[in-house]
Parts: structure tokens; C-alpha cells; sequence
């Protein structure tokens, strides 16, 4: 199974540590969210469409799924996310489905602060996938490449972003390769 099949099996402390989703006001501890993850699907495909004119969602679009993404419930929403990276679908809808992942990453750091390390469940599962994401570090559109080189520095494994098809760990051990920072090579203009 690939990183990204076994990422998509929750942990069970995350399953333990999962936040449940607020939506409708509901302050009991049970109100775990029951619907398969649709929401967050539906919710992701909204942010990440196939086709637009930008390769970003629409930003306030994104500032109000920022504000949605404590009450959101990891384990569903990466695995949507996770999916609108695989290979085969468009560029831009990878292009935006990064810029929705640099947004929980970044939305996650700043309400832990660093706090609480070991609750960072986002951070946690795409460090775990970092090995589907290091190619698009890669790719020929500078609009897929910019926001991956960002999430995998976000992930503290842009070491990782090298292509040197030596990923072949399976205990998720980190990068070697952090010991210089990759140079940039020249902007594609043709974005």
C-alpha cells in the first residue's frame, strides 16, 4: 500500500484526538460528525475545482474555511485532501488543493503555538504523506511548485522535495538531506 493508503487508516490516538466538527452549535461531546466525511469532501472539492481561472481558491473562500479549520476533523479532511493531489488530476486542482493544505498547516501552528506539539494532527499526517507531495516541489508549473515547496517547508521535511527517488522508508523517519536549502531555478514565465 502506498504512503498516502496507509496515511488515509487513522491512528488511533488521532482518532482519540480528533476534534469533532461544531457546525450546528452543538456543544456535547458526541456531536462527532456521522456523514462519512462528505462535508469535508464537498467542502474540499469547493476550495480545489478542476478548472478556474486561478490556480488558488478564491480567497474569501479560503479566509472562511481558515476560520472553519479547528471544528473541522482532520482524519476527514486530509484524506480529501490527500486525493486531490493524486496524480492524474489536474494541475490546478493541485495547485489549489496545496494552497488549502499551507492554510491548515498554518491555521494548526498558530492556534498550538507550540503549545501542544503532540496534538498537531494535520502537520502529523501530511508529514506522514510528505513522500506524494516532495514531487510536486518538482513540477514543470511554478504554480504547483511554489505552494508545495512551502507546505513541505511548513512540514519541516523540504529536504525531502529533492528528487532523488530515495524515499523509500517506511517508518517516517526524517530527511537527511536538510543540510543546505535547494536552489530556486529560474521563475517559468509561461504560467
Amino acid at each position: 500500500a502506498s504512503v498516502a493508503a496507509r496515511a488515509r487508516q487513522p491512528p488511533a490516538q488521532q482518532v482519540a484526538s480528533a476534534v469533532p466538527i461544531g457546525g450546528y452549535g452543538g456543544s456535547s461531546s458526541s456531536g462527532t460528525a456521522v456523514t462519512g466525511g462528505e462535508y469535508e469532501k464537498d467542502l474540499i472539492l469547493e476550495l480545489c475545482p478542476p478548472g478556474g481561472m486561478k490556480a488558488e481558491p478564491p480567497p474569501d473562500k479560503l479566509e472562511e474555511f481558515a476560520r472553519s479549520v479547528p471544528s473541522l476533523n482532520p482524519d476527514l479532511v486530509c484524506p480529501a485532501l490527500l486525493d486531490a493531489l493524486e496524480e492524474g488530476n489536474p494541475w490546478i486542482m493541485r495547485a489549489k488543493a496545496l494552497c488549502v493544505i499551507e492554510t491548515v498547516l498554518t491555521v494548526e501552528a498558530e492556534r498550538i503555538g507550540g503549545e501542544d506539539a503532540n496534538n498537531m494532527a494535520y502537520a502529523d499526517y501530511f508529514y506522514a504523506c510528505h513522500e506524494e507531495i516532495a514531487p510536486l516541489a518538482n513540477h514543470a508549473r511554478a504554480s504547483v511548485k511554489g505552494p508545495a515547496r512551502r507546505v513541505l517547508a511548513l512540514l519541516g521535511s523540504e529536504g525531502g522535495a529533492a528528487t532523488n527517488g530515495a524515499s523509500g522508508g517506511s517508518s517516517g523517519a526524517a530527511p537527511a538531506a536538510a543540510a543546505a536549502p535547494p536552489v530556486a531555478p529560474p521563475a517559468n514565465l509561461l504560467d
